[in-house]
């Protein structure tokens, strides 16, 4: 409860979509989980309403704090990861590397998220025809990088098993595939935020010329911080970032409002640009805990952008093609008023939410 009490403060929404882990060279073997300290608290797990914690809270709340967070990582990770080799369960220990030190050295990530590293450590070699479940139910899905030249992403849906190194079967993907995935998941289904600032700039003009203009300000835009953010050059909490996010979307809705004229064309693409450096950042802030800088890092970067592009694509042509054949008729013009408006009360909405006036 003391925890929770003091995250009561103005931050973004939590919900937590994916558990990172890598698959580390070991005598036997070895997984290092990135583990949500916000996960951590079971009441505020799955709560769309909880602040998002940061690593100054987390740095802050002293030991009694951390135990609580140790001893529920622990007791998740080993109801919900199961290693089978040789027939049955293989055993496995638990270490909390960040606290070895004082002040613990909790990993710094592009959104300054909180976040604390879970070492398992098995404590037999795998035999042949190894495979890692991830047990069923209402849970976020578990990425498992595994190590080499030719890396890859183990995803795992809740109840779903699949092979390990050795097992004599190569699964998962290529980083490269892996992080066109993650872009486009970002946008779609998970980022209704991004979703909504997408459809202001369709309601805009109904015309590829603007729209193809808007989206490819918005791309360079957000392909610049993203790059500076997950290159370490530039990082800005989330509770900064996640409310003018909100705003653009608010923003960019009214903005439709007002009569689209040549004149007003480059102020449009400035405005845009410019929310599209906000949305690198949070970009950043989603994929911070895979997207390294590093070897592999450029090719990563880029198909990530590619996947948010997909989506976004996506996105225009299905409001496009849903629009086809009455987009010149008065009951067009009152459904766009009536979905700028919408967009812009929402991203109202969630910017006071995002501040914390709103509960």
């Amino acid at each position: 409860m003391v925890m929770v009490c003091l995250l009561a403060g103005p931050a973004r929404a939590h919900v937590v979509t994916q558990i990172f882990g890598e698959w580390k060279p070991a005598e036997t073997w070895q997984i290092e989980v990135l583990f949500d300290a916000g996960y951590a608290i079971p009441e505020l797990r799955g709560d769309a309403q909880a602040a998002a914690p940061q690593r100054e809270w987390l740095l802050g709340i002293g030991e009694k704090g951390w135990a609580l967070m140790r001893q529920e990582a622990e007791r998740y990770l080993r109801e919900c990861l199961r290693v089978k080799s040789g027939g049955g369960l293989a055993k496995w220990k638990v270490e909390f590397t960040d606290f070895a030190k004082s002040p613990p050295d909790f990993p710094e990530l592009l959104n300054d998220g909180a976040y604390f590293r879970v070492k398992i450590t098995g404590e037999e070699p795998l035999e042949n025809g190894a495979a890692i479940t991830w047990s069923d139910g209402k849970r976020p899905s578990f990425v498992l990088q595994m190590p080499g030249k030719e890396a890859h992403y183990l995803t795992l849906a809740p109840g779903q098993t699949l092979a390990l190194p050795g097992s004599g079967k190569k699964a998962g993907s290529a980083p490269w595939i892996e992080a066109f995935r993650q872009g486009f998941l970002h946008v779609l289904p998970k980022g209704l935020d991004h979703v909504l600032f997408v459809m202001g700039l369709f309601f805009y003009c109904r015309a590829w010329r603007p729209l193809l203009s808007q989206s490819l300000a918005f791309t360079l835009a957000h392909t610049v911080t993203l790059g500076l953010a997950a290159a370490g050059f530039v990082r800005i909490p989330g509770h900064w970032v996640e409310p003018m996010i909100a705003l653009s979307i608010a923003v960019v809705a009214l903005e439709n409002l007002r009569p689209v004229r040549k004149s007003n064309e480059r102020l449009r693409l400035a405005v845009v640009f410019g929310f599209g450096l906000i949305h690198g950042l949070g970009f950043a802030g989603a994929l911070s805990v895979w997207l390294k800088s590093g070897a592999g890092f450029l090719p990563s970067l880029l198909c990530a952008n590619l996947g948010v592009e997909a989506a976004q694509a996506a996105i225009l042509s299905t409001a496009w093609c849903a629009t086809l054949g009455w987009h010149h008729t008065p009951a067009y013009r009152r459904a766009r008023l009536i979905g700028c408006i919408g967009i812009a009360l929402i991203g109202g909405f969630w910017m006071l939410q995002r501040i914390g006036w709103i509960r």
